[in-house]
């Protein structure tokens, strides 16, 4: 990836990579030589490929450009949620084992204190005393560069586990380049094109947003995760920049539209508006496309952590907003993929319901330091045993119907209640096709061992309130699957990553 990026830069020397909040912009000649002055020093500090480099890293000109000196010396990043508790820190950097931790800036308490508990050096760039040692840096091109393979880990980012401790997916150099090379396809991205980068830079989506632009000869637009705060601030910085692109979860479009920092008119350079990573209920869409009219598309994408951020895409027409399914499809499978889906280890035909597994060029490494629940998601194709393929068992139960993928659940977000599996996904596809219902999430909140409630919690209702949703459900779904109690909310509490915070509901906090 490092020789594609100097490639890129040297395309395009004096064109802008990066446009800033505050009016400001780097050239792509600027950050080039910014990553490779930080590689220089990285290589002093003994930082080479094969090693793994801990990011405390703000959407800032040094902050993108140490993301790309790791790329060049072959060292996997690993960028870090500085909001997350000193506990989640240390187990990350426990997994991952950085021989160095860099910082764009003034790291903050937790971050600190997980990397003092470890003995991890910390480099802060932004620190006076670095400031003469980074001019005087060469900006030549690392000899590392030259080790640099397509099966080299690129970065590793954590997600939630199932065991309660975060699990580190590693992604090479060879599957980031054909994402890169699949999404300039897909979406037409290249000079001219502004990216925002709304994605905090430790989610997997930031991974679109970052390489989609700097690889493709496009600019990225960050928009700093305070001015999120303000939600018409944030939507008046994607419009200073002029960006042509957006990518975000549904939430964040959801939660903008209902404060009204969408208006009629607003994002007017938009020309694509990409979402994903939770579903996206109909009603909510329309509602989008009206604000924003028939200029830019809409399409809705859906790809695990593990696999390089998305395997599949879908835009949303209007057959889409007329439907009662509730969710839009997740689309077809990229051509750069292959997918089964599976019943156990067999196939499923059209309409039935399995787990969709991956296979391709873009499928990881595996979960860092962690052979256990490798060797449990990445497993050999069990439907090609002459010819080594390693397949990922993503967990999410779908079918296919005229080509398209829909989801359906999480095979590991199963409920047992009053005797029978459920899907709580299914009965909030069910409440997101009401069209009183503007937003839904539904939770098992167990009593005992052996006796539990479902409860719905939604956005909207209708002037029934709960006695029209159960109504209204029972057309759709068995008793045993109508929750026991529905809260009507003003919204739903969202996670750092945007998410709806499922464990708070859960949880009643």
């Amino acid at each position: 990836m490092g020789h594609a990026f100097l490639a890129v830069a040297r395309a395009h020397t004096n064109d802008t990579a990066l446009v800033l909040a505050d009016g400001g912009q780097v050239s792509y000649g600027a950050l080039a030589a910014r990553a490779l002055r930080i590689a220089a020093i990285l290589a002093e500090e003994g930082v080479a490929p094969r090693g793994v480099v801990a990011l405390r890293n703000g959407k800032s000109p040094t902050g993108y450009a140490a993301m790309l000196a790791c790329l060049m010396l072959g060292a996997a990043y690993v960028n870090l949620d500085e909001l997350n508790p000193v506990l989640r820190l240390t187990r990350i950097l426990e997994t991952c084992r950085p021989s160095l931790l860099v910082a764009d800036g003034e790291s903050e308490a937790a971050v600190t204190e997980a990397a003092s508990a470890l003995g991890l050096r910390v480099l802060n760039l932004a620190a006076p005393e670095l400031a003469g040692r980074l001019d005087q840096a060469p900006t030549a091109v690392p000899a590392a560069l030259d080790q640099v393979h397509g099966g080299l880990p690129a970065y590793i980012m954590f997600t939630s586990g199932s065991t309660g401790f975060p699990k580190g997916a590693a992604i090479s150099h060879a599957a980031v380049l054909n994402f890169v090379q699949w999404s300039q396809t897909t979406f037409g991205i290249g000079p001219g094109d502004i990216l925002t980068n709304l994605n905090p830079l430790h989610f997997d989506n930031s991974v679109f947003d970052v390489y989609s632009a700097l690889f493709n000869g496009a600019a990225l637009a960050p928009v700093a995760r305070d001015l999120l705060r303000d939600p018409r601030a944030a939507v008046e910085t994607v419009e200073r920049a002029g960006c042509t692109v957006w990518f975000s979860v549904p939430s964040l479009l959801i939660y903008l539209v209902s404060l009204k920092a969408i208006r009629p008119g607003s994002l007017a350079s938009l020309r694509t508006v990409v979402f994903g990573g939770e579903g996206y209920p109909v009603p909510e869409l329309s509602r989008l496309r009206r604000l924003l009219g028939d200029g830019p598309r809409l399409v809705n994408v859906y790809g695990p952590t593990e696999c390089t951020c998305i395997c599949s895409a879908h835009e949303v027409g209007a057959a889409d907003l007329a439907s009662a399914r509730g969710l839009p499809p997740l689309g077809r499978i990229a051509p750069n993929f292959g997918a089964l889906i599976l019943d156990g280890d067999g196939p499923v035909t059209e309409g039935e319901v399995g787990e969709l597994c991956l296979l391709g060029p873009q499928v990881g490494l595996g979960y860092v330091n962690d052979p256990e629940r490798t060797a449990a998601a990445f497993v050999p194709n069990p439907l090609n045993p002459v010819w080594p393929e390693t397949m990922y068992r993503t967990g999410d139960l779908v079918r296919v119907e005229g080509g398209a993928l829909y989801f359906v659940g999480r095979k590991d977000n199963q409920v047992k209640h009053q005797g029978y599996r459920i899907e709580l996904e299914e009965i909030e596809a069910a409440l997101a096709a009401l069209d009183a219902v503007e937003r839904a999430a539904v939770v098992y909140r167990r009593q005992s061992s052996t006796h539990g409630h479902l409860v719905a919690f939604v956005v909207g209702g209708g002037p029934d309130g709960e006695a029209g949703l159960r109504a209204a459900l029972r057309a759709r779904l068995p008793d045993y699957m109508i929750p026991n109690r529905f809260e009507i909310v003003a919204e739903l509490p969202l996670n750092t990553n945007g998410k709806v915070d499922r464990t708070r509901l859960r949880d009643g906090d």
